[in-house]
């Protein structure tokens, strides 16, 4: 049997014919190549890094090989994903830095802070959303059918993480202060496409995209469905897969609405999830990908209640928030100063005091 490729090479041997193929060829040659030998490689390995790192390179160069219709679409979806998940942990970690300066009254850091994480939350939002056009571009217009896909050539599973790619776009864009403007109809045209994908084969998936819609969407939520109910059981059915994606997605819609109850009870079934054996080798990235948000939401519950990020031995558990004496504290001292101003009157007949 022969080993597989290592990703740069495989790359090497994709684009070193090129110069005497056609765009179109071009692009149908990067496409295959990509879905087929590199995806399943990138898949298994559980640096996000490094897949980030390769998509911020590698976008570029595939975007250049051809003109808008001739272009390697389904390349450029997962290239751009990969290349936004390079943006996320700046963001990430400017928002929990904001959190601990925020707690500590400095207030020029955190307004400084909030622009960095902006900043990050707009470049990720720029990257999910060029995978979602070429997304668009490949497969028609999303929501408006099912299309044609070839799980020998992994277009369902490409079909799959482009879905993401357009609420993870519109997520980051609102992070980011509306500043990309990202469409308003991404959520429905998502809740239509995923119903495209079987729910099981696919680790709940396609339902957890729906309820994170049907949960975040103000009229989303179709009569006799239970968004919160579909989301359990999505993330139920990704754990028992060995693939967490939709308990990660139900943490963050859980985060949106602001169920802490919930997101702390989420948390803590993915923490034991991680510890139970089983997890599919086969998609290392996104279980690691899935941790990193989950992480995130539980550093944030940390930062508030207690000061600082998550201790790794205590992941699925949460410190008790100290009592929030600060109001009252002002008070009292507010009330001990008014005493000391205006002293009530002496009781009737009570010998009088020197000042």
């Amino acid at each position: 049997m022969s080993r597989p490729r290592p990703l740069a090479l495989s790359l090497v041997l994709t684009l070193a014919p090129m110069g005497t193929l056609s765009a179109c060829n071009i692009a149908r040659m990067v496409d295959k190549s990509t879905l087929k030998t590199m995806a399943p490689q990138i898949m298994a390995n559980p640096d996000v890094g490094l897949s980030c790192a390769l998509g911020a390179t590698t976008a570029p160069m595939l975007g250049a090989l051809g003109k808008e219709g001739k272009r390697a679409d389904k390349a450029l979806v997962l290239t751009y994903m990969s290349a936004a998940m390079c943006s996320e942990p700046v963001a990430w970690d400017a928002e929990l830095r904001r959190l601990g300066a925020a707690r500590r009254g400095a207030g020029d850091e955190t307004a400084d802070l909030l622009e960095v994480e902006r900043r990050a939350h707009l470049e990720a939002a720029s990257r999910y959303l060029a995978a979602w056009e070429h997304l668009e571009t490949a497969f028609g217009p999303i929501g408006a059918g099912c299309p044609s896909l070839d799980s020998s050539k992994n277009e369902d599973l490409l079909f799959l993480l482009g879905l993401s790619t357009g609420l993870l776009a519109l997520v980051h864009d609102q992070g980011s202060g509306g500043l990309l403007g990202v469409s308003l109809d991404i959520p429905r045209k998502v809740e239509r496409a995923a119903t495209c994908l079987d729910d099981t084969t696919w680790w709940g998936v396609p339902g957890a995209l729906q309820a994170a819609i049907w949960v975040t969407v103000p009229g989303a939520l179709p009569e006799g469905k239970d968004a919160f109910g579909a989301l359990a059981q999505a993330a139920a059915t990704g754990d028992a897969a060995g693939v967490r994606l939709a308990r990660a997605f139900q943490i963050q819609s859980l985060a949106t609405v602001g169920d802490e109850a919930g997101l702390k009870a989420a948390v803590a079934e993915h923490a034991a999830s991680q510890a139970r054996p089983g997890s599919n080798p086969d998609f290392a990235l996104l279980n690691a990908y899935a941790g990193q948000l989950v992480r995130h939401e539980s550093d944030k519950l940390w930062l508030k209640a207690a000061g600082q990020r998550t201790p790794s031995a205590k992941y699925g558990t949460f410190p008790q928030a100290p009592a929030d004496a600060g109001a009252d504290g002002l008070d009292d001292l507010l009330n001990q100063f008014l005493d000391a101003q205006n002293p009530a009157p002496a009781p009737e007949g009570a010998p009088e005091t020197s000042p």
